[in-house]
Parts: C-alpha cells; sequence; structure tokens
C-alpha cells in the first residue's frame, strides 16, 4: 500500500524506526567516542583497510564491479560519472550479490578510492560528519551562531510537545529529526489535533522529532563545496492560482494540461486534500482570482512541482551568510535547505531560515533545472582532488 508520506521515495518504516532506536542506544558510546578521539584513529584504519577487505569479497564472488552507467542508480552518481569520463578518470561500479549499488571505485591521480555517490577526499575536514545530517543538532548550532533558522526543538514524547506547540508563533511543521526528502514531513498545523495527527505520522518512521515553526516560501537548496557556494535551486511545490470561477479540481486539470513536459501530473490524493483542509480549503474551493496557493508541502517536479537555478540573482547577503553556515559545518559537499520569500532582496527584510543540511546532496538539482542556467557541480567536486 502506497505511503503518501513517504511520497515517491517510499522506505520500510519499522526498518527506519528500528535504525534510529539503535542510533539512539548507541548515542551515549559515539559520544564518546566523539569526545576521546576514538573516531580520528579508526577512520583512517577503515579506509585503509577497504581495497583489501572489497579484494577479498571479489575473491569470493560477493562483490563485483562494471562500468555501465545505465545502471547507476541515482541522477547525483550518474553525473559524477559523466564528469569523471570527461576528465579521463575511469569509473567502476559496486555490485553486491548481482545487485547495484550506490558506492563506487574510481582510479584519480594513480590511486583507486572508494566512496559512496560522492568523490570526497578523505584528508580533508570530515568531523562534522558526525552531526550535520541531524536536524536538531544543525538548529541549535545555528541558533548559537546567530544564523537564521526558524524556532522550535526536539521531542521524543507527545506531551513535552503539546506544551511546546503552545509556545511557538502558527503555523508549526513536523519532521522526522534525521532523515531527507521531506519524508513523514506535515507543514501548516494550526491545531493541536492537526499537531497529534502530524506527531503519530512522523512517529512512524523516527523516534526522534523536530517542531519548528513554519517558514512562508520556496525551499531552495544552497550547494556549498569547499567553502563556495556554487549552487542555489529553488523548488516549488505544486501550485495553483485562483481565476475567481474555477474551482481546485478545475484549476489542477488545467495545470496538467499546461505543465512542463519533465513536471508529472498533480493527482488529488486524500493527502493533498488533508493539506488543503490545514489551510480550510477544500477541492471544490473557489479562489479568488490572482491567489496562489500550494497543494503539498512536498517540492519537486515528481509531485507537480517546479524547480530553477537562482544564483544569479541571489542577493548578495544571502550568498554571504550562506557561505558563513557553510564555515561554521564546515565539510567538504554540503547541501543546506532553506526557506526565503524574496531571494533577489536582503534576507535581514524577510523571515527566513535554514532548514536542514545534506553531506550526500543531490548536486544533480543544480545540473537540470527548468529554468535558469545549469551549474556543472560535479565538476566543483573532482576539483577537490587537484
Amino acid at each position: 500500500m502506497k505511503c503518501y508520506y513517504c511520497g515517491n521515495n517510499p522506505v520500510p518504516h519499522q526498518f527506519v524506526k528500528a535504525n534510529e532506536t539503535m542510533a539512539l542506544l548507541l548515542e551515549p558510546l559515539d559520544r564518546f567516542s566523539q569526545w576521546i578521539g576514538l573516531h580520528k584513529l579508526l577512520d583512517p584504519i577503515f579506509y585503509k583497510a577497504t581495497p583489501l577487505g572489497v579484494k577479498i569479497l571479489e575473491n569470493l564472488g560477493i562483490v563485483r564491479f562494471t562500468q555501465d552507467i545505465s545502471q547507476v542508480r541515482t541522477t547525483r552518481s550518474k553525473v559524477i560519472w559523466t564528469e569523471a569520463a570527461r576528465r579521463g578518470i575511469t569509473m567502476e561500479q559496486m555490485h553486491i550479490l548481482g545487485r547495484a549499488t550506490d558506492f563506487f571505485r574510481a582510479i584519480i591521480n594513480g590511486k583507486i578510492i572508494y566512496f559512496e555517490s560522492l568523490p570526497i577526499p578523505r584528508h580533508l575536514n570530515l568531523e562534522s560528519e558526525q552531526w550535520l545530517d541531524n536536524k536538531m543538532q544543525l538548529k541549535k548550532r545555528l541558533l548559537e551562531a546567530g544564523l537564521p533558522a526558524p524556532r522550535g526543538g526536539g521531542f521524543k514524547k507527545w506531551p513535552e510537545m503539546k506544551r511546546a506547540f503552545s509556545m511557538l508563533k502558527r503555523p508549526v511543521i513536523i519532521k522526522p529529526a534525521i532523515g531527507s526528502r521531506g519524508r513523514h514531513t506535515t507543514t501548516n498545523i494550526h491545531t493541536e489535533k492537526q499537531l497529534k495527527e502530524a506527531y503519530r505520522a512522523a512517529k512512524q518512521i523516527a523516534e526522534r522529532l523536530v517542531m519548528e515553526e513554519h517558514l512562508i516560501g520556496s525551499v531552495y537548496r544552497a550547494t556549498i563545496v569547499n567553502d563556495k557556494l556554487v549552487g542555489v535551486l529553488r523548488g516549488d511545490p505544486p501550485r495553483v492560482t485562483g481565476d475567481g470561477i474555477s474551482t481546485i479540481t478545475e484549476l489542477v486539470q488545467l495545470k496538467n494540461k499546461n505543465k512542463h513536459a519533465d513536471v508529472h501530473e498533480v493527482e488529488i490524493t486524500p493527502y493533498i486534500e488533508n493539506f488543503l483542509s490545514r489551510n480550510n480549503y477544500t477541492t471544490e474551493t473557489i479562489l479568488p482570482k490572482g491567489q496562489t496557493i500550494d497543494l503539498m508541502e512536498k517540492i519537486g517536479v515528481g509531485y507537480g512541482g517546479y524547480k530553477a537555478e537562482e544564483i544569479e540573482i541571489t542577493h548578495p547577503e544571502t550568498k554571504r551568510i550562506l557561505e558563513e553556515v557553510g564555515r561554521l559545518v564546515n565539510f567538504p559537499v554540503m547541501g543546506f535547505d532553506f526557506i526565503v520569500q524574496d531571494i533577489t532582496k536582503d534576507p535581514h527584510t524577510q523571515n527566513w531560515g535554514i532548514i536542514e543540511c545534506n553531506s550526500l546532496p543531490f548536486i544533480d538539482l543544480h545540473h537540470f533545472p527548468l529554468e535558469g542556467q545549469p551549474v556543472n557541480v560535479a565538476g566543483y567536486v573532482w576539483d577537490l582532488w587537484k
């Protein structure tokens, strides 16, 4: 059965939640190992031992490598592969027991390297890898540094979330503390009843949740490579604009007829109906002429949304702040998601903020915008090896 909360990227709920529960149990040990610097000792040993381990698995027939780009699973890895080929770098994909994976090896500067999706040199500073994907830890560090992030906090239990709800400006948003692609995220929460429903939805895949004030605007992906902001991609959810005559259902039908060829059709589902109801709409609502509304919280062309590369029109102060955030996190390749109403205006005149960071960002988003100049982020990534 399809999970509307997972959207186009479903995951096994119980497996994901069990994985996070295990991480919770091991968290004190992980913090202790970081405190004594154990990972600094073990990481180099692990990566030096990787070639030998892979060779053993190859000899046993468990692992094999291919040079067929058509079997690469993600567009993120395909743009890395394409750029590698352009530079004369040989890449191979790892298959485990006959199944394609997102792990690769490449020969660069005369050495074989192994990596997951993005080839990040291991000699660079990677310490923040331990925490940067955790939305709550990122929020805490941003707010402590006086950098823009929405007010909110992390929660495990319903009573504490319910208490905090009364102290935040509404609407709010609830999402898993760790995760990506907007899975089991609920926005525009105005009432305690809606909050309870969102809490239950997020709890299906996570123990730790984040609740924060909902920011208004498009969701942007800012990608930083080697401390430099290289791309700012706008991602929109599916939206319709009223004409004063048509119902939302009719506006969706019209939108589907006139969509960009790369944009998927919008299908009105119970998930969309629930989203509309939280904003006091139904599918039969007639919107006033010129009024634009979102149809769901999920963004991207796969949901009927839109994407545009906008680094060239991003306000200089926004660029400066994003690079300051990059220096705070201090990781070779990062993708920050932030929300702002007008990317061209001074951010200090708007209510905006950074909502999460990804250590394996989908850099391909910048390669294939529907609007704006494409950015070869894969080239910036391979430049790390110069």
